[in-house]
């Protein structure tokens, strides 16, 4: 069997595992179940949840770890000028296409770029406001990486890349591609890899529930991230209040 996990509330919250979730990940791999990670958050790279799984005691592999950049990239031709707005994550994936990395120092240099492809960004300022503003304007594609409203801390909730995509927005009056869950780009990315029996465990009804269903498979909802309103048009195969319960729930 197959698992497909979010991060950002279903494993841990920042930087402190959710109670049972890292003994749920590892009974899972001790019973030869496939996990793998998948999360919309753009702001690490690959090899940093790697190592930031690992310090919470679960390995991984680069193959397992899917997130929003990767999906982002998948719609960026080689050469392609980039203005990238975001972290280590999106930058290193958008290089891995091999598109040409633009970093304006004036704002007439944001104009005529290909693309801008906003990402979350804890650094994200008026300045790249302006410049996404003026690449837009000028003809740019605007893609962004996801449309979480809204970032889960420990006790509190932060603005997440939604947010600064509602900036853009507003500024720009254009409307982004958006790729990571429960869009195409990132459906197209994960069904290849899906296996006869799947499940995808997730926080958010809105992007987790709704990939969900799109690829065709289970979804487990937990409600130790964001808490969204109930949708009736979204099928929950089962819920729960951590990673852990799911587990136990199927596994026994």
């Amino acid at each position: 069997m197959q698992w497909l996990l979010d991060l950002d509330g279903v494993v841990w919250t920042l930087d402190t595992p959710i109670g049972g979730s890292v003994q749920a990940i590892t009974r899972l791999k001790e019973l030869g179940h496939q996990v793998r990670f998948v999360t919309n958050n753009s702001s690490l790279s690959r090899t940093q949840y790697i190592d930031k799984l690992a310090r919470f005691g679960v390995t991984a592999s680069h193959q397992e770890i899917l997130t929003s950049a990767m999906a982002a990239a998948t719609l960026v031709k080689e050469g392609e000028r980039v203005l990238a707005i975001g972290e280590l994550g999106l930058i290193e994936e958008l290089e891995n296409v091999g598109a040409d990395l633009v970093v304006p120092k004036r704002l007439e240099d944001a104009e005529g770029l290909d693309t801008v492809v906003l990402g979350w960004y804890r650094q994200f300022g008026y300045a790249d406001m302006s410049n996404a503003c003026v690449a837009i304007r000028s003809g740019a594609r605007f893609l962004a990486t996801n449309a979480d409203p809204s970032y889960p801390l420990e006790r509190l909730v932060v603005p997440g890349t939604g947010a600064l995509v509602a900036a853009v927005v507003t500024a720009t009056g254009a409307q982004p591609i958006f790729a990571g869950k429960p869009e195409d780009p990132m459906v197209q990315l994960v069904r290849p890899l899906l296996a006869d029996e799947t499940i995808m465990v997730g926080d958010r009804l809105s992007t987790d529930g709704r990939f969900a269903a799109r690829l065709g498979v289970e979804f487990g909802l937990v409600h130790s991230g964001v808490r969204e309103e109930h949708d009736p048009d979204i099928p929950v195969s089962l819920q729960a209040g951590s990673l852990a319960a799911i587990v136990a729930m199927k596994v026994g």
